[in-house]
C-alpha cells in the first residue's frame, strides 16, 4: 500500500471550490457513505475539496466538558473513515473548524443579516434539539444560529459547492441568502453556493434505540451501521429490519426496500419489495442479499482503514496541515469581506490618526 501523505493543495482558479463535511458526535456510517462519502470521492477529481470537521457545531447539543472531552477520538474516526473510503488527502484539505478564529468573526457579520424568524423557520433544528432532548424553550442561540456558522464556514472557502443530505438543503439555502444579502449591500464577493445531494441521501435506520427505521440512520439516535463496524455486526443490525403489515401496505417506503435501493439498485429493489409483499421472497432471503452487498462496499474500506489507523499520528497531521491551510483562506475572505464592508478603513482611519497625533506631538514648536 502506498503511503497515505498529507499536502496542503494549492489554490487552482480552474477548479470550483467545494466545502463540505461532518459533526465529530461519532464515527460514519452507512447513511453518510450513501447519501455523501461516495459524492466527496467522485467530486474531489474535478473541485477544489475544503473537507470540514465540525466541532464548533458539536457544542449546540454537546456542550459539557466530558463531551468536549470525547471530541479527539471523534475527530480522528472521522478523518479515518473518509481516507478509508477514499477522499485523497493530496487532493481535499482536511482541517480543524474551531483552528480557524477567523470563521468565528464572519459568523458574527452574517448574524447581522438574517432575521431571527428565518431561522426560527428551519425545521431541521428542531429535530436536532429533540435528538438531543432539548426541549424548544431551551433551544440555545448557538442551535438556532447553527445555520449561520455554517454559512461562514462555506463563504469563508468561497465555495459553489457543498454536498450535503436533502434535510440539510434549507442550511445550504441560509449561506445562499447571506452571500445575496452582502453582495448586494457591499458589492459582489461571494458565489453563491449550490447544494449537491444524491438519491441515497436519507438512509433509514436499524431497529436499535428509541426510534429505530422510524427516522434516518443517525449517531446521535443510535440507530446506525458504522463504517467501522465488523462483517458480524453488520450483519446483525441489517437482520433487524422487519418487513410488517404496513410494509406490504406500500412496500417502496419499507427500511428494509431502501437499504435494497442504496445497495442493490432501483431495479433489484423494486423486485425485492415485491417479492417480500407477495410472500415469494422471505425478509431472510432479503437480509442475505443486502447484507451481502453491504460487505462488498465496506471490506475494503475496512482493510484500507486498518492500514491508515497502523501509520500513527498521520491523521493529526493532515489535519493539522489543513488547519494551516484552511486559516490562510479564512484570514484572507475576512480581510476582504472588512475592506468591502468599510470596517478596515475605519480601524486603519483611526490608527492612522492616532500614528500622526504621535508624531506632531514629538515636533519641537
Amino acid at each position: 500500500m502506498a503511503t497515505a501523505t498529507p499536502s496542503s493543495p494549492t489554490e487552482s482558479r480552474a477548479q470550483p471550490r467545494l466545502l463540505t463535511g461532518d459533526r465529530p458526535t461519532g464515527p460514519l456510517h452507512l447513511g453518510h457513505l450513501v447519501g455523501s462519502l461516495e459524492n466527496r470521492v467522485a467530486l474531489q477529481h474535478d473541485h477544489e475539496c475544503f473537507i470540514i470537521v465540525a466541532d464548533l457545531h458539536t457544542l449546540t447539543t454537546r456542550p459539557r466538558r466530558d463531551q468536549i472531552e470525547a471530541l479527539p477520538g471523534f475527530v480522528r474516526s472521522i478523518v479515518l473513515d473518509q481516507l478509508a473510503v477514499g477522499i485523497d488527502p493530496q487532493r481535499a484539505t482536511f482541517y480543524l473548524q474551531s483552528g480557524v478564529p477567523a470563521v468565528y468573526d464572519l459568523a458574527i457579520l452574517l448574524q447581522m443579516l438574517v432575521p431571527k424568524t428565518r431561522l426560527e423557520q428551519i425545521g431541521s433544528l428542531r429535530s436536532m434539539a429533540r435528538a438531543a432532548a432539548l426541549p424548544d424553550d431551551a433551544m440555545t442561540m448557538g442551535l438556532l444560529g447553527y445555520p449561520v456558522l455554517q454559512a461562514a464556514d462555506i463563504l469563508m472557502a468561497r465555495a459553489s459547492v457543498v454536498p450535503v443530505g436533502a434535510d440539510n438543503e434549507e442550511h445550504i439555502a441560509i449561506a445562499r441568502e447571506c452571500a445575496s444579502v452582502f453582495n448586494e449591500l457591499y458589492g459582489e464577493l461571494f458565489p453563491l453556493p449550490q447544494a449537491r445531494t444524491t438519491r441515497s441521501s436519507a438512509l433509514p435506520g436499524v431497529e436499535l434505540g428509541p426510534v429505530g427505521s422510524g427516522a434516518k440512520m443517525s449517531k446521535s439516535l443510535g440507530n446506525a451501521v458504522y463504517l467501522d463496524d465488523d462483517a458480524a455486526t453488520v450483519a446483525s443490525k441489517i437482520r433487524t429490519l422487519g418487513f410488517d403489515d404496513v410494509d406490504r401496505r406500500n412496500e417502496h417506503d419499507a427500511a428494509i426496500v431502501s437499504f435494497a435501493r442504496a445497495f442493490l439498485g432501483d431495479d433489484e429493489a423494486a423486485g425485492l419489495g415485491r417479492g417480500l409483499r407477495s410472500g415469494s421472497t422471505s425478509v431472510a432471503a432479503a437480509h442475505d442479499a443486502i447484507i451481502a452487498a453491504v460487505e462488498t462496499r465496506l471490506a475494503p474500506i475496512r482493510a484500507r482503514r486498518r492500514e491508515l489507523e497502523a501509520q500513527t499520528g498521520l491523521v493529526d497531521e493532515i489535519l493539522v496541515d489543513g488547519t494551516i491551510r484552511a486559516r490562510e483562506v479564512a484570514n484572507g475572505t475576512l480581510a476582504r469581506v472588512r475592506e468591502t464592508m468599510g470596517l478596515e478603513p475605519l480601524w486603519s482611519g483611526l490608527v492612522a490618526a492616532t500614528e500622526a497625533r504621535a508624531k506632531a506631538r514629538r515636533k519641537p514648536y
